[in-house]
């Protein structure tokens, strides 16, 4: 089973700039908590992160509960799926020019990049309890790689809330199938 988790809420919220990298804010911290809290009674045995801040204290306060080994990794890394101009076509037109401000060093073009991702942290984890932290889009195209669905899907799927569960296991002929989706976990008061 694999587990697709969004870091916790990032410090300074909505009015992150680009290039900037910070960690998680206190909510961000308590969320974690209380997805560690859900999870504490599976059997994960390693919690992969992408190399930003909020994946790395993400993955640090779900590993202090979980007693799982933390790994960094750039397979995670957070990646927007940018058509190439070939394929601008799988995508409506009003949502071309949103592209346009995708960072360059963000970009992935033609979600390869993440599908060539998706299909090795499958075929390395798919059957052991792993957990992956990493961002909303992440998430977004690994699940609308795994139902094989059009390209633009991606967008569509969400919003991809932070810390939330959303878990890929093996059907009966070991493929994978989506079992929970952006499942929100409950703050205690």
């Amino acid at each position: 089973m694999i587990h697709l988790v969004r870091h916790g809420e990032a410090a300074g919220g909505a009015q992150l700039q680009g290039g900037a990298d910070p960690g998680l804010s206190d909510l961000g911290r308590r969320q974690v908590q209380a997805l560690a809290n859900r999870l504490a009674f599976r059997p994960v045995r390693q919690v992969l992160h992408g190399p930003s801040r909020r994946t790395t204290e993400t993955a640090c306060i779900l590993t202090e509960n979980l007693g799982a080994g933390a790994v960094p990794s750039d397979l995670l890394l957070d990646r927007t799926p940018v058509p190439s101009p070939e394929r601008r076509g799988d995508y409506p037109t009003h949502r071309w020019e949103w592209f346009e401000d995708v960072p360059e060093d963000e970009g992935d073009l033609d979600g390869a990049d993440l599908t060539a991702a998706w299909h090795r942290l499958w075929s390395e984890h798919h059957d052991e309890e792993v957990v992956l932290v990493t961002h909303a889009f992440v998430v977004s195209w690994f699940v609308r790689e795994v139902l094989n669905a059009p390209p633009a899907t991606w967008m569509r799927i969400g919003p991809i809330g932070n810390a939330t569960l959303t878990s890929i296991g093996p059907n009966l002929a070991g493929e994978p199938v989506v079992e929970t989706f952006n499942a929100e976990v409950i703050l205690p008061i």
